[in-house]
């Protein structure tokens, strides 16, 4: 199927749902009916589709080079429509491009996978759908920090960067800086970042922070799970031979 045949087909299934939520019961209310009917027929479907489409057409563009009848083999399986259908609702409420890439990825490679597990693959995307788009930048910078890669903190350093929390620092940055550590706090509770400890020299005390009663760390490191959810979903950088 071309890609002029697909997009206008998804266009046609558009015009299809909005045509049926159109004639919804909220239609026969008479005042509140009207503007509601406006709002979820026009408005909220219509961005959801979109989003689907693009994850669908994503997904075609990562899994085109299957032939056609070992594609809708692979499909049709009972775990393949499960993920599938996991990705639409996950598509459905992105708000980015790239977390759709993301999803669209990660589907792809247990579509393309005879052996890939679907029980880690749904977690994998579970894990997606647990992160906003400031949490995954954060992990993926420190999957490139992993390699010695500075490139993306560079690239982005507003959002991933150190934020500046000295004293007579504006308090724009201060509410940054609490926010950047609440999505750091994020990615650990959920496995993918962990603190990285100095070992103590003999006869050593260890330093302890003062605000948590915790070992101090010397700062982050994502975890074996943080890189495996990277590469399911296209992110983890490869070392340089």
């Amino acid at each position: 199927m071309s890609g002029g045949e697909t997009r206008n087909g998804l266009e046609r299934n558009r015009a299809d749902v909005l045509a049926t939520i159109s004639k919804g019961t909220l239609g026969a209310m008479p005042i509140f009916g009207p503007i509601a009917a406006e709002v979820i027929g026009e408005l909220i479907p219509n961005q959801r589709l979109d989003r689907i489409k693009e994850f669908l057409l994503e997904l075609e563009a990562r899994i085109g080079a299957l032939e056609g009848q070992q594609l809708r083999d692979r499909c049709a399986q009972p775990k393949s429509v499960d993920l599938l259908e996991d990705g639409f609702h996950s598509s459905a409420r992105a708000l980015s491009k790239k977390r759709i890439s993301y999803i669209a990825e990660l589907v792809a490679n247990f579509i393309s996978d005879n052996q890939a597990e679907h029980i880690r693959a749904k977690k994998m995307l579970s894990l997606l759908d647990e992160l906003n788009d400031v949490e995954l930048m954060i992990l993926i910078n420190y999957g490139h920090l992993d390699i010695g890669d500075s490139t993306f903190m560079k690239e982005h350093q507003n959002v991933v960067g150190p934020m500046s929390t000295g004293m007579g620092a504006p308090q724009e940055d201060l509410d940054k800086a609490q926010l950047q550590e609440s999505y750091k706090r994020k990615l650990i509770e959920l496995g993918l970042l962990r603190p990285r400890f100095k070992k103590a020299k003999k006869g050593e005390v260890p330093e302890f922070d003062e605000r948590t009663g915790m070992i101090k760390s010397s700062g982050l490191e994502i975890t074996p799970l943080g890189r495996l959810f990277l590469k399911h979903i296209g992110q983890m950088p490869e070392r340089e031979s």
